[in-house]
């Protein structure tokens, strides 16, 4: 058996001296880890030399406590988000049931599954641009029920869920046969 002073290697845990007595294999591996420790220390100072700073201060800062009112601050800040989340899916989901189903399947397949217009399409049996069309019309009825129950502000002017048809083009249409 050996007497170990634990303020020699546990200091910021001990700060008085306490002798305590240990079995001859625990003494060595304290001794052996102390001694890997100071090296990795040391290892450390002379790979990381910083010039306005003493020499490997910035490996030893003491670490930050968190005080009580902190956690409890962390705590209070987790459950707002958690409200915030639950209401935010009770009205998502209320919104929804307003949706056509076609509407709803649309949404569903571009936002939640990741589906390409293309794969809606052929999944729901219509054009690329017919899904286009769904897909957007849910998206603005989506909004105005938003903007009607006064969960979301109206859009600006010139956003891309506004009901605006965009200008048709006069295209000159050539009878004669090119050569």
């Amino acid at each position: 058996m050996k007497t170990i002073n634990l303020k020699k290697y546990y200091y910021p845990i001990c700060k008085k001296d306490t002798f305590v007595e240990v079995p001859d294999e625990v003494a060595d591996a304290i001794v052996e880890e102390s001694r890997a420790e100071n090296a990795n220390d040391a290892k450390q100072h002379y790979h990381c030399y910083s010039l306005d700073a003493s020499p490997g201060i910035e490996h030893h800062f003491p670490e930050q406590v968190i005080s009580p009112e902190a956690i409890l601050m962390e705590k209070e800040t987790e459950r707002e988000q958690e409200a915030a989340y639950t209401l935010m899916m009770e009205r998502l989901r209320e919104a929804l049931a307003t949706l056509t189903p076609r509407q709803a399947s649309c949404l569903h397949a571009r936002f939640w599954e990741g589906k390409q217009f293309k794969e809606i399409a052929e999944a729901e049996g219509f054009t690329t641009s017919a899904a286009i069309v769904t897909v957007r019309n849910a998206i603005i009825k989506l909004q105005k029920y938003y903007i009607k129950r006064g969960w979301m502000k109206p859009p600006k002017e010139k956003t891309i869920c506004t009901k605006t048809v965009p200008p048709k083009r006069n295209r000159k249409k050539t009878n004669a046969k090119k050569s």
